[in-house]
Formats: structure tokens, C-alpha cells, sequence
């Protein structure tokens, strides 16, 4: 068997593999010899019919592809190794000569992307600044008493805010539909998670109350409801409000923040919390915008066939999710208002932008030689074992498998790190 390698455009390889003759012989004759193995004739058994009517029965064709294809894969494992080559999408291959004698296979490839990136430091970005307001202050601990809220039995008519307990039971055209029935449903009057109007029409009724709601399904719905009126018979069991806790210093204390035991206290770590928060928000954001301009001055050479099967990837991911919630994606796309044409426009143009960027950091970290020890390795596990509260051979076994993953995560911060010390 010959080789020879020739590069292409886009990060495009092509292999041409001729096969020497005794090699094709030698791999028809054990195709042959599998395909009479699994050959029924009259008066034989299994596999035992004489080699010469076994060959009157058998397509000659058969025998050569059957022959082809026990070749393909190890013949590619072995130019991959032969030639050092690392694919980064599914290959493909065509056999330009394929006769009883003759077997050339050429196989298509596509490796890692030629990467040149344009200047990477003293670049003008600009941050923004960084500011937490007092007005900011007070709406977080307002959520932070909203958050410790009680629910307390309500004797009154429900209002929105309330929680009602409730059986419901829907019906369209008369009939029961699918995912329309519930019994002691928890709901939140006002969160807007049931059917436009529904929550509307419990508001204002009591505990033992039963009644109907009429409502109409959106017309961005699941196919089977989408635009048609329901009707619901509901049972309130109970009706709940929530009672919000005073500001005080005790209830700060019950908050349980370390080192924060009054009012005072609580506003000044809610100011570093969320000054925190901005600090990485702007950092993302920052990053961003520094790949922005990189990916602008840069020279990615990005084979199609990449970004395709990651945008794949990303939508398959997704179907999985939506699935999970008895949707299809016709369905999903109908209640987000947009087209699988666009949602797969959408992948695309984010894989793209998602591989460009890897390969742009991986490239930033080859050249200043940004990697991971296997020092500071060992510190990040430490780091994990105490904030689990675990020992570290048990944070080894449970990364198992996605150690390198976990290794490339550290990796990528670093450079993350770098890109941020000589930038503006």
C-alpha cells in the first residue's frame, strides 16, 4: 500500500491510497470467504456449500464491496498515523480504480484550521465604569426579603401575588386534551405562566370555590391548540399570600451571611455582591469585544464542514431540550415566533463565531506559551476539594474522563488572564 498526501484549499487534505495488488486479492479472498460463511443453499449447511458453487451463488460485485469496506477504516487509521494528520469533521472518501485487480481509495479530510492572527495587545477596548447605586442597594434587599417570604393561608378573595392551590381540568371542543388536567397545582396569580387570561379569571374568587375559565390558546402554541378555545373547570383548595419580613436587624441575622449581622452590614455586602457581579459582567463584555477585533484582523481558514457539524451539534441540543417538554421543533419554532430556517441560521453564524474564537485563544496561548502545569493543575483540585469539602483523590475520580476538559478550562482562563494584562 502507497500513500501520498496533497493539501487543498479551506484545510482541505486529500489521500490517495493505492492498494498493491496481492493486498486487493488478499482482501477479496477473505470477503468471499465471510459471505460463503453466511451462505444458505439447499442440502448444505450454513456456510458449508462447495467453494465453487458458493462462488455461482455469490455477486462477484458483493465480494469486492464487502472487500472495500474491510480496508476503508483501518487503510484511514493508518494514513492518519503514517502522515500525522488529525481530522476535525467527518471524512469522506471515493475509490477512483476499483476493479478485481486494481483498488485506489481516495480519502478527503479536513484538518485544523491555518490560523494567522492579527496584533492581540495594546489594544483600545475601553472599560466601562463600575458603578453600584443606593437605589440598586435597596431593590436587591428588597428581593432579598421577597426571597424569605412566608406563605400564610388567606381567608379573603385571591388577588394577584396570592399562591392558590387548585384542580383544574380543560376541555377544547368538548374533549379532554392532553396536559389539561391537574390536581392541587400550586399557582402564583400574576407569574404569567399559565394560558393568557386564565389567571386573570381566579382572581377575585375564594377557597371552595368552582368555577369555570374561558380562555383562547395563542395562536404561537403547540399545533394540536394553537388558536382554539378551552374551557377550564376549576376548584380553589386554598389560597395563600406571602408575608414579606420587616428590614430589621433580626432579619438579617436569620439571612445567615457570614460576617453580616445587622442593616448596616447587609447593605455593604449587598454593594460588594453586586459590584462583583458588574465587575464580571464588564469583563465578559470586555472579552468580547476584544475577540470582536481579533476575529476583524485575523486570517481564520474555517472549513464548512466544521462549522456544520457544530451547528448540528447546537440544534440537536436543543431539540433534546424541547423534547424533554413533549415539543417538537415545528412547535418551539411557532412559539418563538421565528422558523427552523432562521434557528439553523442562527447556529451557524454562532458556531462559526464560537470555533473562530477558540482557535484565535489557542493561538494567542501557543504564542506566549500559556498552558497548565501540572502544579497549578493540583491547586484548582485543591480549590474544589475545599469548597465541597472533599478529599482531593475524590475530586480526581469524579473529573475521571473530563480532567482535560477541566485542564483546557484553566487553560483558557489563563489566557483569558493574559489578553486582559496587556490590553486597554
Amino acid at each position: 500500500m502507497k500513500s501520498s498526501v496533497k493539501k487543498l484549499e479551506n484545510s482541505h487534505v486529500e489521500i490517495i491510497v493505492d492498494f498493491e495488488s496481492n493486498e486487493w486479492k488478499e482482501a477479496q479472498e477473505k470477503a468471499f470467504k465471510k459471505l460463503a460463511g453466511e451462505l444458505e443453499i439447499k442440502g448444505f449447511r450454513k456456510g458449508k456449500a462447495p467453494e465453487k458453487l458458493a462462488r455461482e451463488k455469490i455477486n462477484p460485485n458483493n465480494i469486492l464491496t464487502e472487500a472495500l469496506d474491510s480496508l476503508v477504516q483501518p487503510t484511514f487509521s493508518q494514513v492518519l498515523s503514517e502522515h500525522n494528520l488529525v481530522p476535525m469533521a467527518r471524512p469522506s472518501y471515493d475509490v477512483p480504480k476499483f476493479s478485481d485487480n486494481d483498488l485506489q481509495v481516495k480519502f478527503t479530510i479536513v484538518v485544523a484550521p491555518e490560523v494567522e492572527i492579527g496584533a492581540y495587545k495594546d489594544l483600545e477596548v475601553g472599560h466601562k465604569e463600575i458603578k453600584v447605586s443606593d437605589e440598586e442597594i435597596d431593590l436587591r434587599i428588597v428581593s432579598l426579603r421577597e426571597e424569605n417570604a412566608e406563605l400564610v393561608l388567606k381567608e379573603d378573595a385571591a388577588a394577584f401575588g396570592d399562591t392558590v392551590v387548585l384542580d383544574f381540568d380543560g376541555y377544547v371542543d368538548g374533549k379532554q386534551f392532553d396536559g389539561g388536567k391537574a390536581e392541587n397545582y400550586s399557582l402564583e396569580l400574576g407569574s404569567g405562566s399559565f394560558i393568557p387570561g386564565f389567571e386573570d379569571q381566579v382572581v377575585g374568587h375564594k377557597a371552595g370555590d368552582e368555577f369555570e375559565v374561558k380562555v383562547t390558546f395563542p395562536e404561537k402554541y403547540v399545533e394540536h391548540l394553537a388558536g382554539k378555545d378551552a374551557t377550564f373547570k376549576v376548584k380553589i383548595h386554598e389560597i395563600k399570600t406571602k408575608k414579606v419580613p420587616e428590614l430589621s436587624d433580626e432579619f438579617v441575622a436569620d439571612l445567615s451571611r457570614e460576617g453580616v449581622n445587622n442593616v448596616a452590614e447587609l447593605r455593604e455586602d449587598v454593594k460588594k455582591e453586586l459590584t462583583l457581579k458588574k465587575e464580571n459582567d464588564e469583563k465578559n463584555r470586555y472579552l468580547e469585544e476584544l475577540l470582536k477585533k481579533l476575529r476583524e484582523t485575523s486570517k481564520v481558514e474555517l472549513a464548512e464542514e466544521i462549522v456544520a457539524d457544530e451547528a448540528h451539534n447546537m440544534q440537536k441540543n436543543l431539540e433534546d431540550q424541547i423534547s424533554q417538554n413533549g415539543l417538537d421543533l415545528a412547535s418551539y419554532c411557532k412559539m418563538t415566533n421565528t422558523t427552523e430556517e432562521a434557528l439553523h441560521q442562527k447556529f451557524h453564524d454562532e458556531a462559526r463565531r464560537n470555533i473562530t474564537n477558540y482557535l484565535i485563544i489557542e493561538k494567542v496561548g501557543e504564542a506566549e506559551k500559556i498552558g497548565v502545569t501540572e502544579e497549578a493543575l493540583a491547586l484548582e483540585i485543591k480549590k474544589l476539594a475545599e469548597q465541597y469539602k472533599m478529599e482531593e483523590a475524590k475530586v480526581r475520580e469524579i473529573l475521571g474522563e473530563s480532567l482535560d476538559r477541566f485542564k483546557a478550562d484553566i487553560k483558557q482562563r489563563n489566557i483569558f488572564d493574559y489578553l486582559l494584562s496587556v490590553n486597554k
